[in-house]
C-alpha cells in the first residue's frame, strides 16, 4: 500500500503544470507586468535593425571579439533548463555541433510565443556575452558562444509569412 501511495506521488509531481520536467516554460507563473514587458514582433521591428547576422562559425572561434555585439540566428531547441533560464540552440540547419547557449528571462518572448519544447525552431536577437565550457559525452572539452536575449520568436508558418522576418 506505501508504495502504491509513494508511486501515485511521484507521478503527480512529474505530471504538475509547474514541475520543471514536464512543465513549459509557461509553467512559471507570469504576472501583469512580466505579460506587459512582452513585446510583440511588430513592436521588436524597429529595434531589429541593430542587429546584425553572425554565422555560427564567426561566433565560435571569435566570441571575444564579439563581446557585446548585436547579433541574431536562428536554430532549433535542443536543450530547456527552466530551472537556470537557458536554452541550448543548435545553429546553422539544426547541427548538433553547432550550439550555442542563449540565456533568457520569460520578458524576453514574443507576446504569446512562451510554449517552447525541444526541437522548436526559433530566431533570436541578443548580445554575445562569453564562452560555456563543458565535457561532452565523450570526455572532450568543449566550448560554446553564450549570448544574452533580447527578443526571442517561435518560427512558425501558421499565418503564411516567412518564418526568417519578423
Amino acid at each position: 500500500m506505501v508504495l502504491v501511495c509513494t508511486l501515485a506521488l511521484v507521478v503527480i509531481y512529474l505530471l504538475s503544470p509547474g514541475n520543471k520536467v514536464v512543465g513549459g516554460i509557461r509553467g512559471t507563473q507570469m504576472s501583469l507586468v512580466t505579460k506587459a514587458k512582452q513585446k510583440t514582433a511588430a513592436e521588436f521591428k524597429r529595434e531589429r535593425k541593430d542587429y546584425a547576422y553572425v554565422s555560427f562559425d564567426n561566433l565560435y572561434s571569435n566570441t571575444s571579439l564579439y563581446y557585446g555585439t548585436k547579433v541574431y540566428q536562428t536554430g532549433h531547441i535542443k536543450n530547456l533548463d527552466m530551472e537556470h533560464k537557458y536554452l541550448l540552440v543548435a545553429l546553422d540547419g539544426n547541427d548538433q555541433s553547432r550550439t550555442i547557449k542563449l540565456k533568457y528571462n520569460v520578458t524576453n518572448f514574443a507576446r504569446e510565443d512562451v510554449e517552447l519544447k525541444e526541437s522548436d525552431p526559433i530566431k533570436f536577437y541578443g548580445r554575445v556575452l562569453t564562452t560555456d565550457s563543458y565535457v561532452n559525452e565523450k570526455g572532450r572539452d568543449i566550448s560554446r558562444p553564450v549570448i544574452s536575449a533580447d527578443f526571442i520568436q517561435l518560427k512558425n508558418n501558421k499565418q503564411g509569412e516567412n518564418y526568417g522576418v519578423i
